[in-house]
């Protein structure tokens, strides 16, 4: 399972604030928003899937994240889509302890900047570039990582 759905409404004023919209201006309904696409919906996607996934005995979760919910390197724009990937990276932990054990793995992913709507034409990697990490995620075998943070095929920090 791909949880793939994912808003960035903090830059929606036009024009567009170069540093997004801070949390001293930001309106919460962009928070609750964001909150309810980029991680309560993966939530719920999960609730429903896993249960199918234990009787079959195997899983594959990822979450598309974002370098943008990273703890290790949070700064102070776009508030909403910052706060939303940092609750769906803490959901891939939370999953990965409860279903140890199990042959069903969850990590998060960060695709990097990909020329895709929210990406823009000005985006570094092509959809192909940006889907490699997630497919070989979505495909890991038995023994592969679970709980993590990946960016290129290489664990990040959270």
């Amino acid at each position: 399972m791909i949880n793939n759905a994912g808003v960035l409404l903090d830059n929606s004023r036009h024009p567009p604030d170069p540093e997004g919209v801070s949390l001293f201006r930001t309106n919460l309904d962009i928070i609750r928003a964001s909150m309810e696409t980029n991680t309560y919906g993966a939530i719920r996607m999960i609730q429903r899937f896993v249960p199918l996934m234990k009787q079959q005995n195997y899983g594959r979760i990822v979450n598309l994240s974002s370098g943008m919910g990273q703890l290790s390197e949070m700064n102070g724009g776009w508030p909403g889509y910052r706060l939303s990937k940092t609750a769906l990276n803490a959901v891939t932990r939370i999953v990965a302890d409860v279903l140890q054990g199990l042959n069903i793995l969850i990590n998060s992913v960060c695709p990097g900047w990909v020329k895709t709507d929210m990406g823009s034409p000005d985006a570094e990697l092509s959809v192909e570039e940006g889907a490699d990490t997630i497919l070989w995620l979505a495909t890991l075998p038995d023994d592969g990582p679970t709980g993590s943070f990946f960016r290129e095929r290489q664990r990040i920090e959270w």
